[in-house]
């Protein structure tokens, strides 16, 4: 997974992008098998952050790497002055400012005023890297009400809307790069994948493992568009993803 995502932020700064947001799904257990951070999470931030962190760390080693042929001195930084909020960044030193790169580990919208600054202090050039940013990444109804502007817009943004926020942050120059989701439709268990310039990828598993069913999508998949597309495939719909085993 970092392979592929470092991969992807490289692509993206050939083609001139330095603000970057990734998705990515998070190693848990012994074995280190990786699990999207949502709601099916066992445990809350802090053990998010736990797993989070070094995933950064690596990410930024490995694109420093890259491009300065060198591995770069890293450094961490938490956010948090309270230590439970599961907020970092990591700080890439290469030989020459110009391949020095930030990363911040599961930035809240509350660090808006910290991205503005990281921002600045990196330049048009150095890379600055969002992952796992703990907003959502679909809408909630109060998203929804944000972007309908005028005072039912603010409205939305003071309950919780994040139209505002992202807007700022596409200003900037963020831009979606590497996403990992995953869920259930109609009982088959999908998986998402976003990796720059390639579009969007979906899959679905069955007994003989993950199939195509969507590539190359310019914006994520609905759900209803993963629905239909299960339909048009002759997916049989499953109570659970293990009717077929049973």
């Amino acid at each position: 997974m970092i392979d592929d995502a470092a991969k992807a932020v490289l692509r993206a700064k050939e083609d001139g992008v330095t603000r970057f947001t990734l998705r990515l799904f998070l190693p848990r257990g012994e074995e280190q098998v990786l699990y999207p951070p949502d709601e099916s999470w066992q445990g809350g931030i802090m053990q998010l952050y736990t797993a989070c962190t070094p995933l950064v760390r690596d990410l930024l080693r490995k694109i420093s790497t890259e491009c300065a042929g060198v591995p770069p001195a890293l450094s961490e930084q938490r956010l948090d002055p309270s230590g439970v909020d599961g907020e970092a960044v990591w700080f890439a030193q290469s030989n020459q400012a110009a391949d020095d790169a930030v990363g911040l580990v599961q930035p809240s919208a509350e660090r808006m005023q910290t991205i503005r600054t990281l921002d600045k202090q990196c330049g048009p050039k150095r890379p600055l890297l969002m992952v796992n940013p703990q907003w959502k990444e679909r809408d909630d109804p109060f998203d929804a009400l944000a972007r309908k502007g005028g005072f039912l817009g603010a409205l939305g943004t003071v309950l919780g809307g994040k139209a505002e926020m992202e807007d700022e942050l596409e200003r900037i120059g963020f831009v979606d790069t590497y996403t990992l989701a995953e869920y259930v439709c109609r009982g088959s268990r999908i998986c998402l994948q976003l990796s720059y310039p390639f579009g969007w990828t979906a899959s679905y598993y069955d007994a003989s493992g993950w199939n195509s069913l969507l590539s190359g999508e310019s914006k994520r998949p609905t759900y209803q568009e993963i629905e239909d597309a299960l339909k048009a495939a002759d997916v049989p719909f499953r109570f659970t993803e293990f009717d077929e085993i049973v």
